[in-house]
């Protein structure tokens, strides 16, 4: 059960964070999850300079708690909430629909019109490298019945329904969903420089 932490513990990680292991770059070995691990993997998840300053206001929030998880693990999935109604915000901006549209509609209106695509995804963009090398080991291609981006329609209203009406599910995938939708809202909008 969660309960507000001790005030000689705010500052100390959450006992939670000492049951991850990271592959050290220089040694190869595993190691200890760090503070700055955490920090500099949410570093590394950004807006470009395209995207509306109140999108990426809203955004900084997401990350925040993504870094201040490591005091306090279950901001991890709060972080991961507030990335998806950020994406839902971001849709509003680059859409501006008269009517009230449902988070599903605007996901799958910026996919149709080609705005969200496979390739502006990390994942979908390291899969298809694994993919390659598959196919040029066994000379087997996978199969794909429906785009990543088509899947998201459904996907991510789901996962972000499933957290806003209630949930106790807790899990260390915070940091990946929020990547997840950066890159999403990322290619709702230009980037104004070069």
């Amino acid at each position: 059960m969660e309960e507000l932490k001790k005030l000689s513990d705010v500052t100390g990680p959450d006992e939670r964070q000492k049951a991850f292991a990271v592959i050290d770059s220089t040694s190869g070995q595993f190691r200890a999850l760090t503070f700055l691990d955490v920090y500099q993997d949410t570093a590394t998840i950004t807006l470009h300079d395209g995207v509306p300053d109140v999108i990426r206001s809203h955004f900084a929030t997401a990350q925040n708690l993504l870094v201040f998880s490591w005091f306090f693990y279950p901001f991890n999935v709060t972080a991961e909430f507030l990335a998806y109604v950020t994406v839902e915000l971001a849709l509003k901006e680059r859409f501006k629909p008269e009517r009230r549209e449902s988070f599903s509609d605007l996901v799958k209106l910026a996919v149709a019109q080609g705005l969200v695509k496979d390739e502006g995804f990390s994942r979908v963009r390291e899969r298809s490298e694994r993919d390659d090398s598959l196919d040029q080991v066994i000379g087997v291609v996978p199969q794909q019945v429906k785009s990543y981006a088509e899947i998201l329609i459904d996907a991510m209203p789901y996962l972000r329904n499933t957290l806003a009406h209630g949930s106790p599910m807790l899990h260390p995938n915070g940091a990946s969903s929020v990547r997840l939708c950066a890159e999403f809202i990322n290619q709702l909008f230009p980037r104004t420089s070069s």
